[in-house]
């Protein structure tokens, strides 16, 4: 094996395995999840038997076909989030029944955008997701493209089984141990010198919130796929659920990311930063120049000024209950928009914590925050609410379905700050 090709081996060792592809044709990504307790720690759940579960990597156009055979003895589904799915595919147990006990389903669709998204179940949500069952989906873009190597890391928090030390609740800062791919923080990466890197960052935390920094920051996706431009931010906020694309152009010197410490109830706060990932070098060289990754440059849309839908999320830490336009799932008021409008949805968080926003099956362009509008275009799926702010969104209605919406906190979601969002034939 040449010291290339042992790097990139080392680099596949980083990031969980992926599952083989069962359909040799061309333009069908078929697997197999099998989802149970953990046989080497039966307290956790484990997709294939391993935590996390495997990477599934298909293309754009490709359908996706994922057999599901549920050995937990208990219902579960599986959630595509952020992926463009048809309403009986979401598994988000809103008027579609979850896979039983002893069950099997075989989740079936087209993938029509390229990115980093993940999957994990959607019913009894907060206890599956803490205890291991969450993958990632990588759809690629034959146009955009390869890097040397390919580091994904899936980031959450190992004390999340028994909750953050500091409240049930999801509040407080969350300084706790950060585990990457399963294993404890930090990570060790090995990259050659002269060589780059697409390392994908997947929070699957259930609460936590990760304030990364590192040298010569370079994002280039965020949850639905490339930005318009490259984007160099002084830190990288990602909150439960979002995802974001970095490249490393690997030069001599070796690196490490850490994350400071956020508060859900005022932002950053002084703690010592906590190291999550070692990026350390093998046959130093010049840093490379970067891939001329396909940016399609593109304008923010105008704010029509008018509002169709008003979500308000409030909520008290003390109390635990979280609602939605006052309103505690289930008992709540179905918004209903017709299938192809482009309703201007406006979001006032009155909480005093923050929460990752997150629409079902249909993506959102951000027009403003706190009436500012963004740089660029913003495409979301998941977007952080600070506190008091007003967000004003235009979402791309097209996908008929009853969608949950709700807070990505998934303690938050399950005492009741989730909705239905349906678009109508």
């Amino acid at each position: 094996m040449s010291p290339f090709a042992a790097l990139v081996f080392l680099a596949q060792l980083a990031s969980p395995a992926e599952a083989p592809d069962l359909d040799p044709a061309a333009d069908v990504a078929h697997f197999a999840l099998t989802a149970a307790p953990d046989a080497a720690a039966p307290w956790q759940y484990a997709y294939n038997g391993q935590h996390p579960g495997p990477t599934l990597r298909a293309r754009v156009g490709d359908t996706l076909v994922v057999d599901l055979d549920n050995q937990l003895g208990m219902p579960t589904s599986i959630h595509w989030h952020g992926v463009d799915v048809p309403f009986a595919m979401d598994g988000a147990g809103w008027q579609v029944s979850p896979v039983g006990a002893g069950e099997t389903f075989t989740y079936t669709f087209t993938l029509e955008q390229a990115g980093t998204f993940w999957y994990h179940p959607h019913f009894d949500t907060e206890h599956q997701v803490d205890l291991g069952l969450y993958g990632v989906l990588i759809v690629e873009d034959p146009a955009e493209p390869a890097a040397d190597a390919d580091l994904i890391a899936l980031f959450d928090i190992a004390d999340e089984p028994a909750h953050s030390p500091r409240g049930p609740h999801g509040q407080g800062v969350l300084d706790a141990a950060w585990r990457i791919n399963g294993a404890l923080a930090p990570l060790r990466f090995a990259a050659r010198g002269g060589t780059t890197v697409r390392a994908r960052l997947i929070n699957v935390s259930s609460r936590g919130y990760l304030d990364l920094r590192w040298p010569d920051p370079r994002q280039i996706a965020s949850d639905q796929g490339l930005l318009p431009a490259l984007q160099m931010p002084e830190r990288l906020l990602l909150g439960p659920g979002d995802r974001a694309e970095v490249e490393w152009r690997i030069g001599r010197n070796g690196f490490t990311v850490q994350t400071g410490a956020w508060s859900l109830n005022g932002g950053a706060t002084w703690q010592p930063p906590i190291d999550l990932i070692h990026v350390e070098v093998q046959d130093p060289a010049p840093a490379p120049a970067g891939r001329p990754w396909p940016f399609q440059a593109a304008a923010p849309t105008p704010d029509p000024g008018h509002t169709d839908l008003v979500y308000v999320l409030a909520g008290s830490d003390r109390t635990g209950e979280w609602r939605i336009n006052g309103e505690k799932f289930p008992d709540v008021t179905v918004q209903r928009v017709p299938r192809g409008s482009r309703p201007i949805i406006e979001v006032r968080n009155l909480s005093p914590t923050e929460h990752p926003f997150h629409i079902h099956g249909n993506v959102f362009e951000v027009l403003s925050v706190d009436g500012q509008p963004p740089a660029m275009r913003q495409i979301e799926d998941t977007l952080n609410i600070r506190i008091h702010q007003r967000v004003r969104l235009r979402l791309e209605a097209d996908n008929p379905g009853a969608w949950m919406t709700h807070c990505h906190i998934l303690p938050h979601a399950e005492e009741g700050m989730m909705t239905v969002l349906e678009v109508t034939e």
